[in-house]
């Protein structure tokens, strides 16, 4: 979890290499608070790929650690190929409800599935619009807190990253989170190249 500047959400993809979103750390000086498995830790050492504005398909970071946190074998890999109808799992330090968006900061996690794949991976929450509830465990969605966060998928019996938590939009009576795609070439070549 990245608790400075503000609090954001960020995965191991390496031993000493965190993935989140570039909106996250998009800063004006100073060094990320990052609070890891191992303890509090602080980065200067942050690499971009987007611009971090709102609807950025390429809102990425990595984030570089001075020492490893994890070993290769328990950070998170990428899995190649998301489509609609894929059971997933949302995972974040975002907000509970509507009457607790100060509540950023706590880990919490649901699963949901892909409602659809374009410059973005979308899922859906009915009936929850957003800085409402996140919604049902089985129909988890975003909130304040969860950018930079893991979209997860089972392959085997192990959990590999699909996407980052972008942001979400209100649609209709309900709303529907936005993860960056980590199957877009570019987004996936950024990660690959770069993890230390």
């Amino acid at each position: 979890m990245i608790t400075s500047p503000k609090v954001c959400t960020a995965t191991l993809v390496g031993p000493r290499t965190l993935l989140t979103a570039a909106h996250c750390v998009i800063q004006g000086g100073g060094p990320l608070t990052i609070q890891t498995p191992r303890g509090p830790q602080q980065s200067t050492d942050v690499l971009l790929l987007g611009s971090g504005i709102e609807g950025d398909p390429n809102d990425l970071a990595l984030v570089y650690l001075s020492s490893p946190v994890l070993s290769d074998q328990e950070v998170f890999p990428m899995a190649s190929g998301v489509n609609p109808g894929d059971n997933v799992l949302v995972v974040g330090y975002g907000c509970a409800s509507s009457e607790a968006i100060n509540t950023a900061g706590t880990k919490r996690l649901g699963s949901n599935m892909v409602s659809d794949v374009n410059e973005f991976i979308e899922v859906s929450t009915p009936g929850v619009q957003i800085k409402g509830v996140v919604g049902p465990e089985n129909r988890a969605g975003v909130c304040f807190g969860d950018s930079g966060g893991p979209l997860l998928k089972q392959v085997g019996n192990r959990w590999t990253v699909i996407g980052v938590t972008h942001g979400a939009y209100n649609d209709g009576p309900g709303q529907v989170s936005q993860f960056v795609n980590l199957n877009d070439s570019n987004n996936r070549k950024f990660v690959s190249q770069y993890i230390r």
